[in-house]
This record gives structure tokens, C-alpha cells and sequence, in this order.
């Protein structure tokens, strides 16, 4: 097997694997809305904190994400394309989408990067009550998150046109 796809393999399965570890994320977001609830109704005593950190968990985990949705293609797209168009057609024209997509979330990496650092070096917070650092945090995270979304893009680039191509369910 040639290098390109073991890397583009490797990349592809970290990145399902990652996908599907976010879920985790989820369900604490679940057990505090329902922590939440129970203290505001049941006891008269809502919480300074929870929200804020629902929030950070469903966006850290939607930014986490993008890696495996980019793999599974269960992104919007427009197959319709790809019968109008023809197969050749239509490899040419994801190929160049990719590509695109590479160009722009490297803008959005470039873009985030000056942001991040003044987050980090300034240790940034939410000015709530509660005060924790999340916009240093989310904003990290979306760093991470182009570095990830980039890293599956080119994977994908590099196994378009190769039986992995055609695997959508993200089992390689």
C-alpha cells in the first residue's frame, strides 16, 4: 500500500475516532442541563456556572467533529451533481472542491491564529459570574479544530480516486 494512503488512513481513522469520542461531550452537557433544572425547580437554586459550560461542551465537541464529518461525507452536498455530471466529472469537480476547502480553511486557520495567541497570552474569560476562561478556550479550540478539518481534507485529496474514497461509512 502506497505511503500516501497509510497516511491518509491513519489520518481518516483518528479523525472518526475523535468524532465519535465527542460524544461523550454531549452527554455531560445532558447530565448538567438536567443538574441544572433539578436545582433551579426542584430547589430554588439555579446554578452560576452550568451554561456556560453546556455551551463549551457541545462547541468544543461540534468543532472536534469536523474531522469525521469531512471523512463520512455527511456534510450538505449536492449528489444530484454526480448524475448530471458524469463519474469523471464529478471526481474532477470534489477534487477541486477539496482543494477550495483547503485554501479557505487554511484563511480561517491563518485568520484565528493572532486571536488565539492574544487569548492565550492574555488568559481571557467570559466576564459572567462565574468568570472561567472560556473564550481562550474556545478560541484554541478553533485553531485546533481547522488544524483537524485541514489535516482531513488533504487526507481526503490524497485518497480521491482509491477504493478509500468511496468508503463513507468511516470504517477504514
Amino acid at each position: 500500500m502506497p505511503r500516501s494512503i497509510r497516511i491518509s488512513n491513519a489520518i481518516s481513522r483518528f479523525s472518526v475516532l475523535l468524532g465519535k469520542s465527542c460524544g461523550v461531550f454531549y452527554l455531560a452537557a445532558i447530565v448538567l442541563s438536567v443538574y441544572e433544572v433539578f436545582m433551579r425547580y426542584a430547589l430554588d437554586a439555579p446554578t452560576a456556572w452550568t451554561n456556560e459550560i453546556i455551551m463549551a461542551l457541545c462547541a468544543t465537541a461540534w468543532m472536534l467533529c469536523v474531522g469525521a464529518m469531512t471523512r463520512q461525507k455527511r456534510h450538505i452536498t449536492l449528489t444530484v451533481m454526480a448524475l448530471l455530471v458524469g463519474p469523471v466529472a464529478w471526481r474532477r469537480m470534489a477534487r477541486t472542491a477539496l482543494v477550495l476547502s483547503m485554501i479557505g480553511v487554511a484563511a480561517l486557520l491563518y485568520a484565528c491564529w493572532h486571536p488565539m495567541m492574544a487569548a492565550v497570552s492574555s488568559m481571557q474569560r467570559s466576564g459572567s459570574a462565574f468568570n472561567p476562561p472560556t473564550p481562550m478556550f474556545l478560541k484554541t479550540m478553533l485553531v485546533v479544530a481547522c488544524v483537524l478539518y485541514l489535516l482531513q481534507l488533504i487526507a481526503n485529496l490524497m485518497a480521491s480516486g482509491t477504493k478509500t474514497d468511496h468508503d463513507h461509512s468511516g470504517q477504514l
